[in-house]
């Protein structure tokens, strides 16, 4: 299923932005970078293992597992909270910075690893929706086509009934 496969690559990235740049220090009007901060660095490699079983899960998923589609979307949420509440005010850090001291104008601001994250969290979520209201609908269509099946054997079996019986259907003596 190609949805799943969108949420084997969201959780891909997920593993790859923890290497990746999170944050830059920049100084002055040039925006010199003077520091990057890696995203694994910042939150304790958390998306990494959020990434591994979002990898994991996505295997389920493409397999027609509920549980898993919802742990898609779990992660994603998950993800999203991160990059949000941890990684994005660290990206907007000014005075709190180290390099404050030396730097009157030392600023921080978001890298490709910050974008990569936050890409990935919306994919996994949006992936692990659309997996469960498919998975969902395939389940109401299986249950409408079994009830369907009965209904048919039903009228089947009543025909049957109601036939007279084979060799001319008299009586003997």
């Amino acid at each position: 299923m190609a949805v799943a496969g969108v949420a084997g690559v969201a959780a891909l990235l997920l593993v790859v932005a923890e290497f990746l740049p999170l944050i830059e220090v920049v100084v002055g009007t040039l925006a010199t970078v003077q520091e990057t901060v890696r995203g694994g660095a910042n939150h304790g490699y958390t998306l990494g293992v959020l990434g591994t079983l979002g990898i994991l899960m996505s295997l389920g998923a493409a397999r027609g597992s509920r549980p898993a589609a919802g742990a898609l979307a779990v992660i994603g949420v998950a993800t999203l909270i991160i990059a949000v509440g941890v990684d994005l005010p660290d990206t907007r850090a000014t005075g709190s910075l180290p390099q404050s001291i030396a730097y009157e104008d030392a600023r921080a601001q978001p890298a490709v690893g910050f974008f990569v994250e936050t890409l990935a969290g919306a994919a996994l979520l949006a992936a692990g929706g659309a997996l469960l209201v498919l998975s969902g609908r395939s389940r109401h269509e299986a249950a409408v086509g079994r009830e369907h099946e009965r209904e048919s054997r039903r009228a089947e079996d009543s025909l049957w009934d109601a036939a007279p019986p084979a060799g001319g259907g008299g009586a003997t003596a």
